[in-house]
This record gives structure tokens, C-alpha cells and sequence, in this order.
């Protein structure tokens, strides 16, 4: 790894756990630098913005998810698929709630983003079947829509937003 991508990794993995310590509001970029021993223009020379910080640290967390997801995947159909899948994902985002707050608001304008992993995630649910991507595309904004409406619920836990995905995917098949 060169050292260039050394410091970017470090930055993220240190704002990563001010996140979580501070909560993302209450974590500077400044804290960032000095937590990762770097300029705060170093931080800006790697990342934009504090948003782009999360979204990246995000990014590399849901592929840790998805792979620990994929591990234990048996289902066939797509649905189960998503369905097993979502169950690792709701976990993850409700644990953070606040960042993933944070990254959906911002990826509801941003989603070129996270279009290669979404298709990527599209291909993985349909990989025992012949893909269809209609049918793909409308299990994904049933998926989100879910995860928005879990995340704006501060009552709401994996199992129910697992209830909702599912009935909602019940009337696509």
C-alpha cells in the first residue's frame, strides 16, 4: 500500500471511531487530523468534506456487512436473498443510526455514489437466477424505502423493519 493510500485508510479508520465516540455532528475534521496524527489540510487533500469521510468509511463497513451476509447466504430466490441480506444491513444501519441517517439523507442526492455497489448488490441477489432489472430495481426501493422508514422510526428494530421488507416483497412474486 502506498503511503498516500496509508494516510487516507488512517483517516478513515480514526474518524470512524470519533463517530462513533462523538457521534458524527460532534466530530471536526480538525479532531480528524489530529487523531490521525495529519494536517487537516491532508485531510481535505484525500476527502472533500466531512460527508465524503463517512460515506467512504460507510462504504468500506457495508462491504464488511454484505461479506459476512454472503458467508452465511443459502437462499435461491432473490427475495430470500434481499431478505437475508437486509437482516445483516437493518443491524448495521440501526446500530449507527446517526450516520446512516447522514448517508441517506446525502445519498438521496448523491447517488452516483453508491450506484456501483447497488449494482453490484442487484447482480449478487439475482446470482441463482435469471436476472431481471425491473424486478431488481423495485426489491432495492422497497429495500430503502423500508430502511428510511426504520430509520425515521426510533422505536423501530431489525425484526420489524424485517416484517415490512418482507410484506413488501410478498406482493412482487
Amino acid at each position: 500500500m502506498k503511503k498516500s493510500e496509508k494516510t487516507k485508510q488512517l483517516i478513515l479508520d480514526e474518524s470512524w471511531q470519533l463517530f462513533v465516540e462523538n457521534g458524527y455532528k460532534d466530530t471536526s475534521t480538525r479532531q480528524i487530523a489530529t487523531a490521525a496524527g495529519v494536517a487537516v489540510g491532508t485531510v481535505f487533500s484525500h476527502f472533500p468534506n466531512k460527508i465524503d469521510i463517512l460515506k467512504t468509511a460507510m462504504h468500506q463497513r457495508i462491504d464488511v456487512v454484505i461479506e459476512q451476509a454472503s458467508s452465511a447466504d443459502q437462499h435461491h430466490s432473490a427475495r430470500l436473498k434481499l431478505r437475508h441480506y437486509a437482516g445483516y444491513l437493518f443491524s448495521f444501519y440501526l446500530q449507527h443510526r446517526e450516520f446512516s441517517q447522514a448517508l441517506l439523507s446525502d445519498l438521496l442526492w448523491h447517488q452516483a455514489y453508491f450506484s456501483e455497489q447497488i449494482e453490484m448488490f442487484k447482480q449478487r441477489l439475482f446470482a441463482e437466477q435469471a436476472y431481471d432489472d425491473t424486478k431488481a430495481t423495485v426489491m432495492m426501493d422497497c429495500y430503502f424505502m423500508t430502511l428510511i422508514q426504520g430509520l425515521s422510526d426510533p422505536t423501530s428494530c431489525k425484526e420489524s423493519m424485517l416484517r415490512v421488507l418482507t410484506n413488501k416483497l410478498t406482493l412482487l412474486y
